[in-house]
């Protein structure tokens, strides 16, 4: 399977500005040539495999746009090694064809392939799973994590083992789910969350460290900044189970309150942290280097697009610094984090190279591709780590590097479909 348990990151540290940060310059740095090892997929830059990319995630996003809600739209991938758009579809054929007419026009290669059920259905069948008992293995579990396979074909599905006095075991007797469409399944541990850049001066950016109590933790990490006009309010993104409704953050290692939180999503794992009013906005995200360390960048964010099957992003938590390399491995699908009572929507994040991805804080960190400007896409937030993966102990910059988990591959969540909720909310000028 392609996804297992998580563990969602937050803990007692985050990702921040550098020592200098309170001095920092008015605009962006230049992005830097390397910003995470060497590129994927044998290209011989980041901006060769930017170049690449973007005419394919273009068209993905414009083929979705048109068929909308249509009964005949499956899902998307897309192959940036094969320069190719992949559109999986039921039926509706004639649709089909006029919504990837135009971008075969524009010279991408869009291929067609047929799929036994549509998105609502298995978004559907996913979200009926959740909580649910379900045999899997011999064993009975309770499902933690449900979605799509992305060739449509039914779904994966994740559980955690029941022990005899689970209430929703029924003593032995659990009435188990049946699931309505083909699916496979995994027995994993359920997620776990992940609490936990430093000089960081107003007007904040995104993937600066935030802090619950003055210099200590819990901490977590910004995402996007995001303007509500309806509201007159700039806010700060970040994951939802790094607090509660009310609660204040403090701005990296600094006597700055914000918040108080609001408008917490379960579904999205997003809440927004109020910053400031007014007419000055500063759409940008911490790049380069984790906290203290010298090497970061502020980079402008342009837009929001959802993410594909096969595409490479960037994340850029303020504990472990800016990783590329990841490649988007499954589509959007259903896990459970303990702390929630609904499921939320995430993407799995498969790193490609060495190391690993994120640690407990880089929680609500943000999710993007590049642009070949030095610009940034907004695609989504460090929700969690996937556990059964590759699980390090790595040291915590910001909490006198102490010891904490550090996840290869890990989930994140869609920041188009949260600025859907927010009618008029902007994520860039």
């Amino acid at each position: 399977m392609a996804y297992g348990a998580v563990a969602v990151l937050v803990a007692a540290a985050a990702f921040v500005a550098g020592p200098q940060a309170s001095a920092r310059s008015t605009g962006p740095a230049p992005s830097p040539a390397n910003p995470a090892g060497s590129p994927p997929a044998g290209f011989a830059s980041w901006g060769e495999l930017a170049a690449a990319q973007l005419p394919l995630s273009e068209a993905a996003g414009a083929i979705e746009g048109a068929l909308g809600d249509s009964p005949a739209f499956t899902s998307l991938t897309v192959s940036v090694e094969d320069r190719s758009v992949t559109l999986y579809h039921k039926g509706g054929e004639e649709q089909v064809e006029a919504a990837v007419a135009p971008q075969r026009a524009k010279g991408v290669r869009v291929e067609l392939r047929s799929a036994p059920y549509n998105r609502s259905e298995l978004r559907e069948a996913a979200a009926s799973l959740m909580g649910r008992s379900l045999t899997i293995d011999g064993q009975l579990t309770s499902v933690h994590s449900a979605g799509a396979r992305s060739d449509g074909s039914g779904l994966l599905v994740e559980g955690e083992p029941l022990r005899a006095n689970d209430t929703n075991s029924g003593n032995g007797r659990a009435r188990t789910a049946e699931p309505p469409v083909p699916w496979t399944g995994t027995v994993t541990g359920a997620p776990a969350p992940l609490e936990s850049r430093e000089q960081d001066a107003p007007l904040h950016s995104g993937g600066m460290l935030l802090r619950q109590r003055y210099k200590g933790g819990p901490i977590c990490t910004s995402g996007f900044v995001v303007t509500w006009p309806q509201r007159g309010l700039d806010y700060l993104m970040t994951a939802a189970h790094c607090s509660e409704a009310g609660k204040t953050w403090y701005a990296g290692d600094q006597d700055i309150k914000l918040g108080p939180v609001s408008d917490r999503s379960e579904r999205y794992d997003t809440e927004l942290i109020p910053t400031h009013g007014g007419f000055l906005h500063n759409y940008t995200i911490w790049s380069g280097q984790p906290v203290y360390r010298q090497s970061q960048q502020l980079l402008n964010v342009n837009r929001a697009a959802h993410s594909y099957v096969g595409e490479y992003l960037c994340v850029s938590g303020s504990l472990s610094g800016e990783v590329c390399n990841l490649k988007v491995a499954e589509g959007k699908h259903f896990t459970r984090y303990k702390e929630f009572s609904t499921g939320t929507e995430v993407y799995t994040l498969k790193n490609t190279g060495g190391g690993f991805t994120a640690m407990k804080g880089d929680s609500g960190g943000p999710v993007f591709s590049r642009n070949l400007d030095g610009s940034v896409v907004a695609r989504g937030l460090i929700s969690a780590g996937v556990i059964g993966a590759k699980t390090e102990t790595c040291s915590n910059p910001a909490a006198n590097n102490s010891p904490v988990e550090c996840y290869r591959h890990i989930y994140v969540t869609d920041v188009p479909d949260v600025l859907n909720q927010h009618p008029g909310m902007r994520i860039a000028n």
